[in-house]
């Protein structure tokens, strides 16, 4: 492998929802790319047996010069034996458990120093059951954090359900994570869809997102907190913050609400810098970066975060603490 960082696509879902066959349809889709894939489902490997050519125990060869293992003796092992392999390979796909919430996954990407030096995430994909999803979302608080979680969501078994309710379904997922791309497929078919390399943890897509991202509606969304825990909370200041106050504060906000806050991002200002600071966040673990010059940009702080029942006059009056005085 070279030096530059490899991309990770995570895929997410309930069980049933077409995980597996959404990852075949990856390796099939992209010939060109070497891959590695990291398994975490409960039973056999799901990779088509068409593909596999030779077992070792612990990594599958596949005929497309890609390799698969399963996560048997936990998950930095499973990278290291990866790394430490003969195989090159410049993707890495993981196939996450049905009935667990990812964060842990994706939170080893931005927490790990030494991981971090050698993969970058690209996305992370929820597959949801288009049939069984509202049901799902009403009875599993797992599915409800897998959808609060993806950067991308794929309606699978589109053709099963009426179209009516198939916009339903996008109102609902869109409410439970206004920033997430839907599509609509069946059988987990992407070959009109751009699911790699879409780079959705740099700092320049979550800058983006977040200039997009409108507070228009308040996204208090007080029904959806009452019906199924989750909202999406935007924050706006249009002061600078003291950046060495606002790590103390995050880090604090984070471990204590560990439980409660699936993701947060945003804009920062500080006076000290001409660049837009980027973060992000999943669970305890957080990542700084830098984005554009201010330039003549009026300069503002922004802020989004998806959780569930989120005290938003909290965290509201606890930024305001951090701002620069004049």
């Amino acid at each position: 492998m070279d030096n530059k960082k490899i991309p990770v696509t995570i895929i997410t879902g309930f069980l049933g929802s077409g995980k597996t066959t959404l990852l075949n349809n990856i390796i099939q889709k992209h010939k060109d790319k070497k891959f590695a894939i990291i398994e975490n489902e409960y039973g056999d490997i799901g990779i088509d047996s068409d593909l596999i050519i030779n077992n070792d125990e612990t990594i599958f060869e596949l005929n497309n010069g890609c390799i698969c293992c399963s996560l048997q003796d936990g998950f930095q092992n499973t990278i290291s034996s990866l790394l430490n392999s003969s195989h090159n390979f410049n993707h890495l796909l993981i196939e996450t458990t049905g009935i667990a919430n990812p964060d842990s996954v994706i939170s080893t990407f931005i927490a790990t120093e030494e991981i971090q030096k050698q993969f970058i995430i690209d996305s992370v994909i929820c597959v949801v059951d288009a049939v069984n999803i509202e049901d799902f979302i009403n009875e599993q608080a797992e599915v409800r954090k897998q959808l609060a979680l993806a950067d991308i969501t794929l309606i699978n078994k589109s053709e099963s359900v009426h179209q009516d309710y198939l916009n339903t379904i996008q109102k609902l997922i869109g409410d439970l994570n206004p920033m997430t791309h839907t599509h609509t497929v069946s059988y987990s078919n992407i070959d009109d869809i751009n699911m790699l390399d879409n780079c959705y943890f740099t700092s320049q897509a979550i800058e983006r997102k977040t200039i997009n991202f409108s507070l228009a509606n308040g996204f208090r969304l007080d029904k959806l907190m009452n019906q199924h825990d989750i909202s999406t909370e935007g924050f706006i200041l249009t002061e600078n913050i003291d950046m060495e106050k606002f790590e103390t504060w995050l880090k604090g906000f984070l471990f204590f609400n560990s439980h409660s806050i699936f993701r947060a991002k945003g804009i920062l200002s500080a006076p000290n810098s001409n660049q837009k600071l980027i973060f992000q966040s999943i669970k305890t673990s957080y990542q700084l970066g830098y984005g554009k010059d201010w330039g003549q940009e009026k300069r503002f702080c922004k802020l989004i975060i998806i959780g569930k029942y989120i005290d938003r006059d909290m965290i509201e009056s606890s930024l305001k603490q951090l701002i620069v005085k004049a």
